[in-house]
């Protein structure tokens, strides 16, 4: 229920920024009523699902319940499903995913943290045909395909994409083939731009690409994938025009990313180009002061662009909720500020068998990497679960 004669906050996306905002708007004031939407009921901590291929990590190791978190907080949560949002009336509409009834529900400010979807850039057969690890549900479908899979020899996985997920996928792979002795599989690392990691410094590519070689990933790169059937993709080397027919077993697509299907919804001088939500200074939705944008969906841009991560996600979180208060308060807005950027990144990358490497200001870390990936995934399954 709206609260007589208080301000409703209504966050839409209950990932790392949602949850950032619920958790520091609920610190800064009880006088707000924050209501989270998300689809989905539990939290799933999206860094470690390429672990599930190899079972390192379980399910509910990395996943927590949203309702329980809203309750801790003292915030309210509803497993709704987003159909649009009313700009005008400031309504969100929303679908029951259990009784297919429809609910208009008003807020006094909106928040848009809803994320990112898989991106298949019209390649015909790609979505029919790949599998992901872009969430829980798909990254055990993978898994169950992958121990279907390895009833037979020779298994051979095709990875499409090969930024940070791609290589971790590449990785996690070959612990789960050498983990049941299948030393005939294969897998196959395919990237359309000249070398893995097209966003990073040449040098981290050219570090992580040693490390897979060595553990037995074939990478080809400059390859742009042209379709897909059910057991081949054909591929076109940019540079000699010749096309290739790949035979595959397993399929996993890490390619690209897409603005949640929710940004149709807004209006066009409101977006970046691909669809991405555009914030202001303060993380408004441009030309909008009672709607916030943050985390993947956000497109946000000062000199630098903000990156799409974890960590860019929870800043931009916490200074949506500052800048809530302050709009209530009718006090000064916060600036934001980027620090993992699209040109100056920075990550923590796992590539198997224990192994991970940290880039941070212009300098590559390798001991004591993956402990620090893993506590990391401790500290915020304990934060939000």
């Amino acid at each position: 229920m709206h609260l007589e004669g208080g301000m409703r906050a209504v966050i839409l996306g209950c990932g790392f920024a949602g949850l950032s905002v619920a958790s520091a708007l609920s610190a800064k004031s009880r006088g707000v009523e924050i209501l989270m939407i998300d689809r989905r009921e539990r939290f799933e901590y999206l860094p470690s699902l390429p672990e599930i291929l190899s079972g390192k990590v379980s399910a509910d190791e990395i996943t927590g319940s949203l309702r329980k978190f809203a309750t801790k907080i003292g915030a309210e949560f509803l497993q709704r499903e987003v159909k649009s949002v009313d700009l005008k009336a400031k309504e969100v509409v929303t679908r029951n995913p259990k009784s297919s009834s429809e609910e208009r529900i008003p807020y006094d400010f909106l928040v848009v943290a809803v994320g990112a979807e898989l991106a298949f850039f019209g390649i015909p057969g790609a979505e029919e045909h790949a599998l992901s690890v872009y969430s829980l549900d798909d990254a055990l479908k993978t898994r169950k395909r992958l121990e279907e899979a390895v009833q037979k020899e020779g298994v051979k996985c095709v990875v499409v994409g090969a930024g940070l997920t791609g290589v971790e996928v590449a990785g996690e792979l070959v612990d789960f083939f050498s983990g049941r002795g299948c030393e005939a599989s294969r897998v196959l690392l395919v990237e359309m731009a000249q070398r893995i990691l097209p966003a990073f410094p040449e040098k981290v590519s050219a570090r992580i690409e040693r490390v897979l070689r060595s553990r037995g990933v074939e990478i080809l790169t400059g390859n742009a994938v042209q379709s897909v059937s059910e057991r081949e993709i054909e591929l076109l080397a940019l540079k000699e025009k010749a096309g290739r027919k790949i035979h595959y077993d397993i399929l996993i697509w890490t390619a690209g990313l897409k603005p949640n299907q929710i940004s149709a919804n807004f209006p066009a001088e409101a977006k970046a180009k691909g669809g991405w939500l555009k914030a202001d200074a303060f993380l408004r939705l441009k030309g909008f002061k009672d709607v916030f944008v943050a985390g993947d969906i956000a497109h946000f841009e000062n000199g630098e662009i903000s990156g799409k991560n974890v960590e860019e996600a929870e800043r931009q979180g916490r200074t949506v909720a500052e800048n809530i208060m302050r709009s209530i308060k009718g006090s000064e807005l916060r600036h934001y500020s980027p620090k993992n950027t699209v040109q100056k990144p920075r990550a923590l990358i796992s590539l198997g068998n224990g192994h991970a490497i940290a880039y941070f200001n212009g300098f590559l870390l390798e001991t004591f990497a993956y402990r620090l990936k893993k506590y990391l995934e401790r500290k915020y399954m304990r934060k939000f679960a």
